[in-house]
C-alpha cells in the first residue's frame, strides 16, 4: 500500500456529504499514477475530450520556463474505493489531518485538469531528453535521464470510490458552472504589465505575443475616446450592449493582429522606446477610421443597421489596413488625403449601402463568420492592389 499526507474536508454533492482529501503531489508521481478517461472509438464509455496538443505544449513550456504558478487543484478519483483515511491522533486541529492509504496498483482517474496533467507529462519527457543529450557517456546519460526531476508539485483533491458516472456528473457540473476570467480583463492586465515593463530603465524581454496584444489594446483605448469609435467599444467589465457597443476591447485588439505581425510595424512602432504606449500607431489607425467615416457617413451614423463597425467590418478593414499603411509608407504620406485616395480604390466597399445589414451585399447580411470575412477581404484586395508597371510583356 502507498500513503500520502492529506487534509480531509467535506462538501455536499447532490444533497449528500462527500469527503475530499487535498495533498501536494510531485509531477512525476501524478504522471506515474494518473489515468484520463478519454472518449474514443476504443473507449466509447469515456467522457473526457482528447488532449489538445497546442495546450499541452503551452503548459509544458510554462512549467519548464518557470513563467508562473499553477495553484489550481487537480481533481482525482480512486474509483474502486481501494483507499482509506487514517487520521493523526493528538493534533490540536482535530482529525482532519492524516494519511491517505491507497492500493499502488489502482490508477488515479483525473476528472479535472487533464491538460495540466498532459503538459506535465510532456515537460517531464522534455526534461529527461535534455539531460540525456547533455551527457556523452551512454551509461551516464541513462542515469541522468532516470534522475531528472522536474521539481514541480501540484495540489491534488482526491475523492474515493466515485463511480465513472459520478465522475462524469462532477466533471459536467464543475465545467459548466465555473467561469474563466473574461478575455477583456486578461487583455487589460497584459496591457498594464507590458506598458509598466516598457516604462522601466531596463525593461527586459517582453514576449512578442504580449507586446502585440498590449499595443492592440492601446490602439483600442485611443480610438474609444474619439470619433467615430467613441461609445462603440465595450469597456472592461461593462454591461453588454451589442447594439451600440458590438466590439469588445479584447476583440478589437485581436482584429489588429494582422497589422501587428508586419515586420516593419514591429520595428517602427511596437519596439520604439520613445513611444511606450504606441500613441503614434494609434493616431495612424485613428486616421484610417476617420477617413472611412467620411466616405461612409450613413453607415457610421447608424451602427445598429450597418456592419462597418461590427465584427465583419472591423476584421475586414483591419485585414486590409497593413496594405493601406504600407502604401502610405512607400509614399511617405500619412495625410487624410493619402488615405482617402487609397481607400477610394475599394469602390462599393467604401459605400454605405454595401454594409447595410438587411439590404446590403449578400455576404454582409450573413453571420459575419470567418469565411465571410475572408471573402470580403479577398474582394477588397483585388480592387486595392495597384497595377504593376514597368515589367516586360
Amino acid at each position: 500500500m502507498g500513503q500520502i499526507p492529506v487534509q480531509r474536508f467535506r462538501q455536499m454533492h447532490r444533497g449528500q456529504p462527500v469527503d475530499l482529501y487535498i495533498a501536494a503531489i510531485t509531477a512525476e508521481e501524478i504522471i506515474a499514477r494518473s489515468k484520463i478517461d478519454i472518449y474514443s472509438d476504443a473507449n466509447p464509455g469515456g467522457y473526457q475530450r482528447a488532449l489538445q496538443e497546442p495546450r499541452t505544449r503551452s503548459i509544458a513550456a510554462y512549467v519548464i520556463k518557470g513563467e508562473g504558478l499553477m495553484p489550481t487543484s487537480l481533481g482525482v478519483n480512486i474509483r474502486n474505493g481501494q483507499a482509506s483515511f487514517e487520521p493523526l491522533a493528538g493534533l490540536p486541529l482535530g482529525d482532519s489531518f492524516g494519511w491517505l492509504h491507497f492500493d499502488e496498483a489502482e490508477p488515479w482517474y483525473v476528472w479535472e485538469g487533464q491538460h495540466r496533467t498532459g503538459g506535465l507529462d510532456l515537460a517531464i519527457g522534455l526534461q529527461r531528453s535534455r539531460k540525456h543529450r547533455k551527457s556523452d557517456d551512454a551509461e551516464a546519460a541513462a542515469q541522468a535521464t532516470e534522475d531528472a526531476v522536474l521539481g514541480y508539485d501540484l495540489p491534488v483533491t482526491f475523492t474515493i470510490g466515485l463511480s465513472q458516472d459520478d465522475e462524469m456528473d462532477v466533471f459536467q457540473i464543475v465545467n459548466s458552472k465555473q467561469r474563466p476570467v473574461p478575455t477583456d480583463l486578461v487583455a487589460e492586465i497584459t496591457y498594464k504589465r507590458v506598458t509598466e515593463a516598457r516604462g522601466q530603465d531596463d525593461p527586459g524581454k517582453i514576449v512578442v505575443g504580449a507586446l502585440r496584444k498590449a499595443a492592440g489594446v492601446a490602439v483600442g483605448k485611443y480610438l474609444a475616446a474619439r470619433e467615430p469609435w467613441a461609445g462603440h467599444i465595450q469597456p472592461v467589465n461593462a454591461p453588454k450592449d451589442v447594439i451600440n457597443q458590438p466590439m469588445q476591447a479584447n476583440t478589437f485588439a485581436s482584429t489588429l493582429l494582422p497589422l501587428m505581425r508586419e515586420r516593419w510595424v514591429h520595428t517602427r512602432f511596437l519596439t520604439n522606446p520613445d513611444d511606450p504606449q504606441w500613441a503614434e500607431l494609434a493616431k495612424v489607425v485613428a486616421r484610417y477610421w476617420e477617413v472611412l467615416a467620411e466616405l461612409m457617413p450613413e453607415a457610421f451614423a447608424d451602427i445598429a443597421h450597418y456592419s462597418v463597425q461590427r465584427p465583419v467590418g472591423v476584421y475586414a478593414f483591419h485585414e486590409l489596413l497593413p496594405d493601406v499603411m504600407d502604401a502610405c509608407r512607400m509614399e511617405a504620406d500619412w495625410s487624410a488625403r493619402s488615405f482617402r485616395e487609397k481607400l477610394e480604390r475599394l469602390g462599393e466597399w467604401v459605400q454605405s449601402p454595401t454594409w447595410h445589414r438587411e439590404t446590403g451585399a449578400d455576404i454582409i447580411k450573413g453571420s459575419g463568420n470567418r469565411a465571410a470575412i475572408k471573402v470580403v477581404v479577398e474582394r477588397m484586395r483585388v480592387l486595392f492592389q495597384a497595377e504593376l508597371v514597368g515589367l516586360d510583356a
